[in-house]
């Protein structure tokens, strides 16, 4: 009896598609109703029958990561959707493109990454070429110190309508933004005041600004940079130019 519950056990698992999440029916028997002998048995075959086919667990393994990535898509949707107006509309964080665009594309990125880097072109190349596009700048530095101080700078260099020159130029920079003097000096070489820069940058509201936009990309899961949202979804890692104007025609045509 043992045996035969076990072999239509590891029958029907042997036989269960990739992905499938399904309850298999063994018959009346329950575990109150086995000796420790029999369970003992039974603990023993499975081993065993795991051992000789570990593709079985690795697949289920897959399916179970897909299932919680795919629920955890459908929160941050959830959360990106009722709150739409805080996030698309961030205090002090620099807006770009139409600022009545149909369509809104925020970032998420960190001056040192590279794969923020390599999204540049294609954010600048959006600027330039879609008109009705609306574009957020989310500072997120994770990198490193170098990251928080640079993030600074640019803001500042904001208020010296110098933003997206320092952006563009930071981003642009062939190396690690070791200190805050390779920052001032890309800076200077920008045409930014550096003296007017360095008094703004550690002001208490700039600081302000960069926690709140931290602690967005903390709610909806932002780990890593470069991350972007176009409609409802978020995306992880650098898309390309042709993956984001398609997803950006998506929202468009579903509206």
């Amino acid at each position: 009896m043992i045996k035969l519950i076990v072999k239509k056990t590891l029958k029907a698992l042997t036989a269960m598609s990739v992905g499938m999440v399904a309850l298999i029916n063994v018959g009346q028997a329950t575990a109150e109703e086995f000796t420790d002998a029999q369970r003992n048995e039974i603990v023993q075959i499975f081993q065993q029958f795991f051992l000789e086919n570990p593709e079985i667990i690795r697949e289920a393994l897959i399916a179970l990561e897909q299932k919680n990535e795919e629920k955890r898509a459908a929160e941050i949707r959830d959360i990106i959707v009722s709150q739409k107006k805080i996030i698309e509309n961030p205090k002090g964080l620099f807006v770009a493109g139409n600022p009545d665009g149909d369509v809104t594309l925020i970032e998420f990125f960190d001056y040192n990454d590279p794969n923020s880097k390599q999204s540049l072109p294609d954010i600048l190349y959006l600027l330039e070429n879609d008109p009705n596009l609306r574009v957020v700048l989310y500072e997120t530095p994770m990198h490193a110190q170098s990251s928080l101080t640079a993030a600074h700078a640019t803001l500042a260099a904001k208020k010296q309508g110098k933003y997206l020159t320092l952006h563009s130029a930071l981003l642009s920079y062939n190396g690690g933004l070791l200190d805050e003097k390779i920052i001032l000096d890309i800076a200077k070489k920008a045409g930014i005041n550096v003296k007017q820069l360095k008094k703004d940058m550690n002001s208490t509201e700039i600081e302000q600004i960069i926690e709140n936009s931290s602690n967005i990309a903390e709610i909806l899961g932002v780990q890593g940079t470069p991350a972007f949202i176009i409609g409802d979804d978020l995306y992880r890692g650098a898309m390309g130019l042709e993956n984001i104007r398609a997803k950006i025609n998506e929202v468009r045509i579903n509206r």
